[in-house]
């Protein structure tokens, strides 16, 4: 085993003063704006717009190095973490201390006499001590009304008064400074704004307009649009068409210079292809596969998408995995990735853990995607498609198939998923696409490649989940399994027999001397803090020459026996409460261009130990071999279909 590098990425910004480069492509954007800047007139604002983590505190750390630093450079800087004043305070006390922390700062950098500045901060307090005390009594728990009294007080006749003093002694000050050091002027970055209460950063903006809108002063501030319709919300309500106008005047009134993070061009390729190198989860040979890396950017476009804070968790998580999975010890079945299809479904299956975890849980359930179906639909009770969107869907590439049209019902589910169906679609097309390049079956290789991300699983108020290698439980269960159902079915003991020699995440069980005549499929996953035993099967029945299977048998005149098979399922069914199940259903499998029936029943158990107790074990067995008896009868029913359509 290679060595480890590192185990983990860390989430600090970036600081060219380190030397640390540009590992997402953004040095032209960084130029850009340092030109923009250095050209400007004053006084301005600039906005860097984008999610939290999008790299908003690393573009002004770059600015902060291109604009500032250095005896030759054109400004002095000012930075303030508006988080750090927020901590432990209320929104009064917040606003009026980050106000006085710009003024100490910039006091500090012209070198003024510490008693000229405590004036300037005294005033700024005394016109705010008034309405921080009306606050402290009457607003309580509600910020926003707290941090409104102190900005309308400093808008009375003797707020004004004491503002335009503040502000005049400000501006001598900073005009005296740049010109004894031969500067262009201050540059302020406001970091942290989208970390504090939403309505007191909108309160913090219409402070820093009224004081700090100064010649020779350029503020830059990281702060995403979404923040200010937040906290203006308590002033115009919740965002409509009709006062849409509104909020976007506040913005304009009190930004000159918008700046969108270009998160959708960042270029994560080297990023990534270094990270996973870092971390040890690719080796170099991996990381010179061009192809590899190329899936491994299109699958984070996909899902956690460009965000450095998304993928560096996305990072963080796979070495985790990695760091478990390698001290888990060195049995036959033991978890490691190896190939470039086990990499990079193990790095889709974290990515969709972190993105959309509701599709997670459900692979986690039910590894075979490409066979979700009605079944799997009703189990998680997803809502019917009415005739015309099914008709609409099939017409779309992404969803004309019947696993897709159960995933867009569950998308559907969900406000943030129902915007991602599309990439969620696309994402695991393309997954399913790769395990078939490598003749591999869905199920059982996202199954036995799923458990390995369950360490890094989380979801609110859910139960426990169960860790278990299902390879090997599966593989016990069914030696156990065997000997029992040989007693069970003495007729054909001799057949009874292991179908496969790999057990990943299903156990197959056959009935017959060749594999695929009469068999039983083992699967088994977490559920609801216990461990859940499914058992299923199907039969082919006849070709879809009809709309339904019913048409088919009803022409063949085998419509009772048919009914009494169903009936037998539900006695069958009732005869063993202990076990769950739908009716067995029908399928209309359109790549083999057959009417399908499938038979399915699961065992939900605390803990493993329990399905070896030999009393489970007599009552899995015994319902195995009735399973056995139901593919016998649909067989016989299969010919007579057969014999009837040949006439």
């Amino acid at each position: 085993m290679r060595s480890i590098l590192k185990s983990s990425i860390t989430d600090i910004p970036r600081n060219i003063s380190n030397g640390e480069k540009d590992n997402f492509g953004i040095e032209p954007f960084e130029n850009g704006l340092t030109r923009f800047i250095n050209h400007t007139n004053t006084p301005i604002t600039i906005a860097l717009q984008g999610e939290w983590g999008s790299g908003k505190t690393s573009l002004m750390n770059s600015l902060k190095k291109n604009l500032s630093d250095g005896d030759n450079s054109n400004y002095h800087s000012v930075w303030l973490n508006t988080w750090e004043y927020a901590l432990m305070k209320d929104a009064s006390s917040t606003l009026i201390d980050i106000i006085t922390g710009l003024i100490q700062e910039t006091s500090k950098i012209a070198n003024v006499d510490e008693t000229q500045t405590q004036k300037i901060v005294n005033k700024l307090w005394g016109v705010g001590k008034t309405a921080m005390k009306f606050a402290a009594k009457t607003a309580a728990n509600k910020f926003i009304d707290g941090s409104s009294e102190v900005v309308e007080s400093l808008f009375t006749e003797r707020g004004k008064s004491s503002i335009s003093e503040i502000r005049t002694e400000l501006e001598t000050i900073i005009e005296n400074c740049i010109q004894k050091d031969d500067k262009q002027g201050f540059i302020f970055f406001i970091d942290d704004l989208d970390r504090i209460d939403p309505p007191v950063a909108v309160q913090l903006l219409e402070l820093l307009k009224n004081i700090f809108t100064l010649k020779n002063c350029v503020f830059v501030l990281a702060i995403d649009y979404d923040v200010v319709i937040k906290g203006l919300e308590p002033k115009f309500g919740k965002i409509s068409e009709q006062n849409e106008r509104e909020f976007r005047s506040f913005f304009d009134k009190i930004i000159q210079v918008p700046f969108s993070m270009p998160v959708t061009s960042y270029k994560i390729d080297n990023f990534l292809k270094e990270s996973l190198f870092s971390i040890n989860y690719i080796d170099e040979a991996h990381s010179k596969n061009t192809e590899l890396i190329s899936k491994f950017s299109e699958i984070s476009n996909l899902s956690v998408g460009t965000n450095p804070r998304a993928l560096k968790r996305l990072l963080n998580s796979l070495s985790l995995i990695s760091c478990i999975n390698a001290t888990k010890g060195n049995s036959e079945e033991n978890d490691q990735l190896n190939d470039d299809l086990e990499l990079l479904v193990n790095f889709t299956l974290v990515s969709i853990q972190i993105a959309f975890p509701p599709v997670y849980k459900l692979l986690t359930m039910y590894s075979g995607f490409d066979k979700w179906n009605e079944n799997i639909a009703l189990q998680m009770n997803l809502k019917s498609l009415d005739e015309q969107s099914k008709a609409k869907l099939n017409q779309s590439e992404e969803f004309d198939e019947e696993w897709e049209q159960v995933l867009f019902r569950l998308c559907e589910n969900d406000h943030y998923l129902k915007k991602r169906a599309l990439s969620i679609s696309r994402l695991l097309n393309s997954l399913k696409i790769s395990i078939n390049e490598k003749e591999e079956d869905v199920e059982d290789f996202v199954g036995s490649i799923i458990s390995l991300s369950s360490v890094t699983n989380l979801e609110a108020f859910d139960k426990p989940v169960v860790d278990y290698h299902r390879g090997n439980f599966l593989k016990h269960l069914r030696n156990l399994l065997i000997p029992e159902m040989k007693k069970q079915l003495p007729e054909i003991a001799n057949l009874i027999k292991p179908q496969g020699k790999r057990v990943q995440s299903n156990a197959y069980i056959k009935f017959s001397e060749k594999n695929w005549g009469h068999w039983l499929k083992l699967h088994s996953h977490p559920f609801d803090g216990k461990v859940r035993l499914i058992m299923m099967s199907d039969k082919w029945i006849c070709p879809a020459k009809h709309n339904t299977l019913q048409e088919c048998i009803d022409e063949a005149k085998l419509t009772n026996e048919f009914k009494q098979l169903e009936n037998d399922w539900n006695i069958f069914i009732e005869s063993h409460p202990d076990f769950e199940s739908l009716n067995f259903y029908d399928e209309l499998a359109k790549r083999e261009n057959h009417h399908i029936i499938h038979l399915y029943t699961y065992l939900v158990l605390p803990s493993l130990e329990d399905f070896y107790k030999q009393e489970n074990l007599v009552k899995i067995s015994k319902v195995s071999s009735e399973i056995y008896q139901f593919l016998v009868r649909l067989q016989d029913l299969s010919l007579k279909l057969q014999e009837f359509h040949q006439q």
